[in-house]
């Protein structure tokens, strides 16, 4: 891929998520880094540290009313880690100068985080720092990132909570490793270190993974055992994933303290009835509603009691609430949609193994389209493993998914085939570099993405 493919890449994401990568280095060697595990035909590209003018350049396809987003590789852009960068204060310091009131937000591995650093941050101002410790012990720290000074590592939420900089941890949760105990410790830790939310993250592996960092299927419903016991004992959110989604009620997790959530007297556990007087249908539309408005009434249930509380907060400032990803309705308006757009009386659409019961809950409950729909789930065999995510389907899945579908419906022909649009950019084209448009030219049907 040529220079100007990757920039196009860089300022797709820039105008889509407000994402500005700064470097692909990485001072760690994370046992669990997906880009060991990649087929070599999966078209992901690494970048050099990239100049003030580079990112002077990103900057201008940015929206300052969302947060710039920092070190989370969700493009086909790596993301290594931003502190590796040889000008990272300078380049800090531009996204400062050019959006002033914007939230800087950087995930990193903290492991370059020394007090100068942290108080230079602290300095900037609206500096949201999403930690990855994954170990708060220096064995377990040095056997799943390969971190040669991870106990000076792990003193970095200690300086980010001295200096009063915000920040959220991550734990990826290798049990089978380092032992529940280390977990359990690590979580802990950062909750006292006064992270304002804590993600505990079972890691997806390939089929090219090694056989030390495969685990069996007991290991999810476990680590979903601890979170849940642990919440009972923190104060601090926090966040399984995957989640387990039973309903789409739109339940609370958690609360920040200091937050307009945490002043409202709102609890884990909570049932938001409206917003507005506007029920929500999931957590996701109410989450966005909230977050989008200014001064929202919520109507909370907590057991036989409902009361209304209002949040004092400004539009698009976070309310402090935190709530499991469940569905937003909209993508069943938007099936509905191409549904009619398209005039067809009969649709398959094709889902992830994770976001397949959610899907299906969704169509039962919101759809109210004459067209016949039915979902087919896929599974991931071209990265195998564990791997379960729409983002990292192929077209290759897609057509071995296809070709079983009709073999055991011979007599049932759909004239729209509806793919998750995660699994392509912004070409339409999947991690293989295959178009979509490619599945409607060999099984005869219309394809669109959503």
């Amino acid at each position: 891929m040529n220079e100007n493919q990757v920039e196009n890449y860089i300022l797709h994401g820039a105008v889509n998520g407000n994402i500005l990568p700064l470097t692909s280095m990485c001072n760690m060697r994370c046992i669990f880094c997906s880009h060991s595990q990649n087929p070599s035909c999966v078209r992901v590209y690494r970048i050099a540290p990239r100049s003030a003018a580079e990112v002077a350049r990103t900057l201008s396809f940015m929206d300052r009313a969302y947060p710039v987003v920092i070190g989370e590789s969700v493009t086909r852009i790596i993301e290594g880690e931003p502190f590796t960068h040889p000008g990272i204060e300078d380049i800090l310091q531009l996204v400062r100068d050019r959006f002033t009131g914007t939230t800087i937000q950087i995930t990193t591995n903290g492991s370059l985080l020394d007090e100068s650093m942290v108080k230079m941050l602290k300095t900037l101002g609206k500096v949201v720092i999403n930690l990855s410790l994954n170990s708060a012990t220096e064995a377990g720290r040095a056997l799943l990132m390969g971190d040669k000074s991870a106990l000076s590592s792990i003193k970095c939420p200690i300086l980010l909570q001295e200096h009063k900089v915000p920040f959220h941890g991550s734990v990826v949760a290798m049990p089978h490793l380092v032992g529940w105990q280390d977990v359990c410790k690590t979580i802990k830790y950062l909750s006292e270190c006064g992270a304002q939310t804590i993600r505990i993250l079972l890691p997806g592996y390939s089929r090219l993974a090694p056989a030390a960092l495969q685990f069996g299927p007991s290991v999810l419903p476990e680590l979903r055992l601890l979170v849940t016991r642990l919440r009972k004992e923190l104060s601090t959110p926090l966040i399984c994933e995957p989640p387990a989604i039973q309903d789409l009620e739109p339940r609370i997790a958690g609360v920040i303290d200091g937050t307009p959530a945490g002043r409202a007297d709102i609890r884990p556990g909570d049932l938001i009835v409206s917003v507005n007087k506007v029920r929500p249908l999931t957590r996701v539309q109410a989450f966005n509603e909230i977050y989008k408005t200014a001064s929202p009434v919520l109507k909370i249930k907590r057991g036989d009691e409902q009361k209304y509380v209002r949040l004092d907060k400004n539009s698009r400032e976070r309310s402090g609430l935190v709530m499991d990803y469940d569905i937003d309705p909209d993508l069943i308006k938007d099936i509905n949609r191409v549904i009619r757009r398209r005039r067809v009386s009969k649709a398959l659409v094709l889902t992830s193994e994770l976001a397949g019961p959610v899907i299906n809950m969704a169509l039962k409950q919101f759809y109210q389209g004459a067209a016949e729909i039915r979902v087919v789930v896929v599974r991931n065999r071209f990265f195998g493993g564990s791997i379960k995510a729409a983002g990292l389907l192929t077209i290759k899945d897609f057509q071995i998914a296809l070709a079983d579908f009709f073999n055991e419906h011979p007599g049932w022909q759909p004239e729209l085939v509806l793919l998750p649009g995660l699994a392509f950019d912004h070409q339409g084209r999947d991690l293989t570099d295959l178009s979509y448009m490619d599945l409607g030219e060999k099984y005869g049907t219309v394809i669109d993405i959503l």
